[in-house]
């Protein structure tokens, strides 16, 4: 049987002003033939680079849904993986709140660590979000992910 489309092993990826689901992302990558499940879930922080961050905003170009799709994509074309699913969330988020989830479904363990890595790193680095950090000190500042 051959390998499904690269855009059909894309389950999932969408930029989300809501709560996030771990659940929703394992669900989306489950599969008979889904040996390893890898995920990685970004959270909030209350710190960064040694200041204290009270609470963050994050904020999507409009065509940031698109660049995520995309991405997830490149990641399933060329990674021996099954599904991969990504959400990134916008808005305002405190400390603790989920921020992005990434998930892999593979054959094999390796091979979902290594997609679920660089899926991250090259969402980190590609798609159009921002995040605006609150500082304790009531200092504030842009960061870019790309």
């Amino acid at each position: 049987m051959p390998a499904p489309d690269p855009v059909a092993r894309v389950t999932l990826a969408e930029i989300r002003d809501g709560a996030l689901s771990v659940d929703e992302c394992m669900a989306a990558v489950r599969s008979p033939g889904v040996g390893g499940i890898a995920l990685f879930v970004g959270t909030v922080r209350g710190h960064d680079q040694g200041r204290g961050v009270t609470d963050l905003t994050y904020q999507a170009h409009p065509r940031a849904g698109t660049e995520i799709a995309r991405v997830a994509g490149d990641v399933a074309a060329t990674a021996p993986v099954l599904a991969v699913a990504v959400v990134h969330r916008t808005g305002h988020l405190a400390v603790g709140d989920t921020a992005v989830i990434v998930a892999v479904g593979a054959a094999h363990r390796a091979e979902a660590f290594a997609a679920c890595r660089r899926l991250i790193d090259d969402i980190k680095e590609q798609v159009p979000i921002w995040k605006h950090q609150i500082f304790a000190d009531g200092a504030a500042e842009w960061v870019g992910a790309c």
